[in-house]
């Protein structure tokens, strides 16, 4: 096999950067050298070929970082400049509603105080059980939320990102319609409640939720589950190697072993905490679950250590592969 030949099938699966480039050259040239001057010295082409690749060690890794280096910057320059996707509108829009938020807050809160001061008595101001100023705090509330959260789920998934594709609009306005009903009915339950103590129940204020949550979070679990996958190239591949990473160490013997130990752990823990509760008084038993938290710790530094003892060998067979 030729040196050129050679060196380029060691980097055959990395993208190609001129810093890469540059080694390539360099350490082409200087594997012919090493070749050149052990066939000098008496040794067979074939056998000074081998004894010199063997001698370069694993070249791999400061390529790889090469790579990375080229990847990570063609990163920042394609997808993490986010100042890229703000356009003017679309901040003074995050602003307004925004603001829309704070002013409803704020004007909930001194619609509360202003209320309770004229409705109570002044010594029953600390009293929060009664409901005088709970129905204009939500009242006032009711519209300036609904209207804040639909605006910035709208943005939201309008707005492209480092890691994401925008959403089209149309499908944008659902989630948005969405989030208007679960939060008309969250803060139509209080306020119904409040309003009509004493002529409704707590469950028929609950039932408020049926005519406007329940269709919000219907409609919000049917777009979430047809939804399609907007990752940008790049996030696509960082997720491939999650999951890779992920099934690797799930299929490995040690960690399902330790998950075996964490669950008997806390099982054992929660049943000596209700064993001592009811024997002894709940006042202590609460140390069972300080000592589970202990024996889970010793059991997460077992397993760290046997997969480091683990891997050591494989990192230092290079060195010996270069010493043969």
């Amino acid at each position: 096999m030729k040196t050129n030949d050679y060196v380029q099938s060691l980097f055959k699966d990395y993208e190609e950067t001129p810093e890469l480039k540059d080694f390539i050259e360099e350490l082409q040239s200087n594997l012919e050298d090493r070749i050149a001057s052990l066939v000098k010295k008496g040794l067979p082409e074939n056998e000074a070929f081998a004894k010199a690749t063997a001698e370069l060690g694993d070249i791999g890794v400061l390529a790889g970082q090469m790579s990375l280096k080229r990847r990570q910057e063609v990163y920042q320059d394609a997808y993490l400049g986010i100042r890229r996707y703000m356009k003017a509108p679309r901040v003074i829009a995050y602003v307004f509603f925004g603001a829309v938020l704070a002013f409803g807050f704020i004007t909930a809160a001194l619609a509360y105080f202003s209320t309770r001061g004229e409705i109570v008595p002044q010594a029953d101001l600390l009293d929060p059980s009664g409901p005088a100023g709970l129905v204009p705090l939500f009242g006032v509330l009711m519209p300036f939320t609904t209207l804040g959260i639909a605006g910035f789920v709208f943005l939201g998934l309008t707005q492209e990102s480092s890691a994401l594709y925008p959403m089209g609009k149309k499908r944008a306005l659902w989630y948005s319609l969405a989030a208007v009903l679960i939060t008309f009915g969250l803060t139509m339950m209080p306020l119904a409640y409040f309003a009509t103590q004493k002529d409704i129940s707590p469950l028929s204020a609950i039932g408020m939720l049926i005519p406007f949550g329940l269709p919000g979070a219907a409609l919000l679990a049917f777009l979430i589950l047809t939804e399609k996958s907007r990752f940008k190239p790049w996030m696509k591949d960082r997720a491939t190697e999650a999951l890779k990473k992920e099934h690797e160490m799930m299929s490995d013997p040690a960690v399902t072993r330790f998950g075996l130990f964490s669950g008997a752990i806390w099982i054992g823990a929660a049943a000596c905490f209700f064993l001592f509760g009811f024997l002894a008084g709940f006042r202590y038993s609460w140390t069972a679950f300080v000592f589970a938290i202990a024996l889970q710790l010793m059991a997460h530094g077992m397993l760290y250590k046997t997969g480091a003892a683990g891997k050591a060998p494989e990192a230092r067979r290079p060195d010996s592969e270069t010493e043969a």
